[in-house]
């Protein structure tokens, strides 16, 4: 049966745990990595309402895009999500700002939403690669990389499962309790062994070294892991595209309002708009960047009054069409991906998951 920690590896597939921005808590947030899984409730926060929802429809798991802890608790009380959702059993899953990064994520979901086409990176930010070096006996030196380099290792620009291994003498001493693949305990073993040296990028570390493990034949496998500043992974946050037809700055929109199916505020701009950029959730702070890669137009969410007159003054038009409705489109792309990996579980969109602010 399928567990939370498949759909975990999943997710970190494409939306890499470890990219997560520093502020954020992604993660297994409720219940345990080995929990069986055979129903899920997907939703944008695991509130006490969807919690409850969860448990009436026999799901053992909510997927949810904001963390469900945020800031530390000092305690757990009864009626809060997190001590509900401990007493009926159903563990909560959270991918926020990496599924905010992702291909295929956030941001491409909204785009598509908008039917926005030529999708270009928006606001891009650099990681320095990291190198994993392994020792392993000499045999085993080619499983061990080709297991790295089909988890991600050794990709450089068109080339894939690029290594460079060295030889050298091992040397180690098995301990009591120990269970050497290689040599006894009490005695002091010398084996020829392989480096292999791989670069990966961060966010690939947990998926690298797992597969290292997994393969490598020693008990206790003896690897480094070092920052690599010669290679660098661009990481982008929101998406530029162009509509297939210019629109006013109203016409379009009333078209956000439209397909977003919720109020927005509208900035005008002094020009029609054809070049969009979009940053799901909150993204006023990129009025400026916006303005000066070309984009006609802004669409994003809680936007503050400063972000307004930034946009009105550069001419840009801006649409803040909320937090929740730029956010909410990822749902249903993200439950058609799960739903066509594991075809053995239900993935069911919250009922009980809606904005909590109302346009009058």
């Amino acid at each position: 049966m399928t567990t939370i920690g498949a759909i975990y590896s999943f997710l970190d597939g494409f939306a890499p745990f470890a990219r997560q921005m520093s502020w954020d808590n992604s993660g297994l947030l409720v219940g345990s990595p080995e929990d069986e899984v055979g129903r899920v409730v997907l939703a944008l926060d695991a509130t006490g309402p969807v919690v409850e929802e969860a448990a009436q429809k026999g799901a053992q798991l909510i997927l949810s895009h904001h963390p469900v802890i945020f800031h530390p608790l000092k305690k757990v009380e009864r009626g809060t999500p997190v001590y509900e959702a401990i007493r009926l059993g159903v563990g909560i899953l959270c991918a926020h700002t990496n599924l905010d990064l992702a291909e295929g994520g956030v941001n491409d979901a909204l785009a598509e939403m908008l039917s926005l086409q030529k999708l270009q990176p928006f606001e891009n930010s650099q990681e320095n690669y990291v190198k994993i070096v392994v020792f392993t006996p000499e045999a085993e030196a080619g499983k061990v990389a080709k297991a790295m380099g089909d988890a991600g290792a050794g990709a450089l620009g068109a080339y894939s499962h690029c290594s460079y291994s060295a030889g050298g003498v091992g040397a180690f001493l098995p301990l009591e309790g120990a269970s050497p693949h290689i040599g006894q305990v009490g005695r002091l073993e010398q084996v020829e062994e392989t480096r292999v040296e791989m670069i990966l990028p961060r966010s690939k570390i947990p998926a690298v070294v797992a597969a290292m493990k997994a393969t490598h034949p020693y008990e206790v496998p003896a690897y480094d892991l070092f920052e690599d500043q010669a290679v660098r992974e661009t990481i982008s946050l929101g998406r530029i595209g162009e509509l297939e037809t210019a629109f006013s700055p109203r016409e379009f929109a009333q078209f956000v309002k439209e397909r977003l199916q919720g109020g927005v505020r509208l900035v005008e701009g002094n020009r029609p708009v054809k070049r969009v950029a979009v940053c799901g959730g909150s993204g006023g702070d990129l009025v400026e960047l916006a303005a000066r890669l070309g984009a006609d137009a802004l669409v994003t969410g809680d936007v503050k009054h400063d972000q307004l007159l930034t946009a009105q003054s550069l001419g840009l038009t801006l649409v803040d069409g909320g937090h929740y409705a730029t956010e909410a489109p990822v749902l249903t792309k993200l439950q058609e991906k799960l739903q066509e990996a594991f075809p053995g579980v239900e993935f069911l969109l919250a009922q009980a998951g809606k904005d909590p602010a109302k346009t009058l």
